[in-house]
């Protein structure tokens, strides 16, 4: 597993393993020097890559155990990793992990040194998109679909109603720390992936970066995940199906010439039943 990391030299993997902790991760240097990884009891697979490139790098791996967070009523893998020369070596790519607020001011936290990527930035093509899919494993999520609209038309000046099936896919990456979202999308574009901000209404305005370009989203599907990671109960159709699984399917809608990635109709209820078919398909295709 993780064949990719082979020829990778110590500095590469250092660089990984900060992505984890910016993406999903925590860090400690007060009392106790720590990084940690929490996530959902279906994220084996980014333990593993965490766990590896700890042993690789610090010849020792995390402890890992099941917590529940009897708030939420729920339980979560956590992995931990103490080493203080490990948290030092990260400080030294990034000033700070810490990616919101928390009980500081927005306006204090700003001001404060910002978590960033310009460890990336001078890295080879191939450790810039090692990095984005591991981010996109553990703060990503791709959500194709074929949609249907309705659309109005004007002829010899009357009005006509129809229907446009499209097929279209999203990839985004979920961070709303803003230093963190400019490097993203400064990252897509080094790699030849162009990437927007979403906005939302949180502590600073940002959902995070999309990528719903055509082009751009078939050169990142060549690439897809990095991991074996499944999707969460966040999504209904997706559930349990890797990440993996998904890009190859979506994939295989785009190569498919046969497959009508565009059609209008008149009808609302063909172009209804046309969709539904489709989306059958895309999910046949993702559990195959």
């Amino acid at each position: 597993m993780f064949e990719e990391l082979i020829n990778l030299s110590k500095d590469e993997l250092l660089k990984l393993l900060a992505v984890i902790v910016l993406s999903d991760g925590t860090l400690r240097w007060d009392k106790v020097s720590y990084i940690r990884l929490s996530t959902s009891l279906n994220s084996e697979s980014q333990h593993k890559l965490f766990s590896l490139l700890c042993f690789k790098l610090f010849n020792k791996k995390p402890n890992s155990c099941i917590i529940t967070n009897k708030f939420l009523n729920k339980k979560f893998l956590q992995s931990t990793f103490v080493s203080k020369d490990a948290v030092q070596k990260l400080l030294k790519l990034s000033p700070s992990y810490k990616t919101t607020s928390g009980k500081q001011t927005n306006k204090e936290f700003l001001n404060s040194p910002q978590p960033n990527l310009n460890f990336l930035f001078d890295s080879s093509n191939n450790l810039k998109w090692t990095a984005l899919r591991i981010w996109f494993d553990f703060d990503g999520s791709i959500t194709p679909c074929f949609k249907l609209r309705k659309k109005r038309d004007i002829k010899k000046n009357k009005f006509y109603n129809y229907y446009q099936v499209q097929f279209e896919c999203e990839i985004r990456i979920s961070e709303t720390n803003p230093n963190l979202v400019n490097e993203l999308v400064k990252l897509c574009g080094l790699i030849g992936l162009k990437a927007i901000i979403k906005k939302k209404n949180n502590w600073s305005g940002i959902d995070g970066i999309c990528i719903s370009e055509r082009k751009s989203v078939i050169k990142f599907l060549n690439y897809g995940p990095f991991t074996d990671v499944k999707i969460s109960g966040k999504s209904n159709r997706f559930k349990g199906i890797t990440k993996k699984q998904i890009c190859f399917a979506t994939r295989k809608i785009f190569d498919n010439q046969s497959i009508v990635k565009s059609k209008y109709f008149k009808n609302e209820k063909e172009a209804f039943l046309f969709r539904e078919n489709l989306n059958n398909l895309l999910m046949q295709l993702a559990k195959s």
